[in-house]
């Protein structure tokens, strides 16, 4: 089946020269979020949460045909307001 898939921090670099940020290919019907993930070429420890169609799933979830897939990694940074 044919799946798009959205990519945030570091997982930008399996996106399609052409279309950064998105990841569109054939993967096998039935295909869930973790063996999304793995197809890819990574692991769920670099993940923060993923979303089918906007609604956040645990990664065991199988993704539908048509769906939207986002991937999203932990954010970093931030400043320290607290008085010294």
């Amino acid at each position: 089946m044919q799946l798009v898939v959205k990519l945030f921090g570091t997982l930008r670099r399996f996106s399609d020269h052409a279309t950064p940020g998105l990841w569109q290919g054939e993967v096998p019907p039935g295909i869930n979020i973790l063996e999304l993930i793995s197809l890819l070429g990574t692991t769920d420890r670099e993940l923060a949460a993923a979303a089918i169609d906007g609604k956040v799933m645990p990664l065991e979830t199988e993704i539908p045909e048509g769906a939207v897939v986002t991937l999203v990694t932990p954010m970093g940074g931030g400043c320290d307001v607290r008085h010294r």
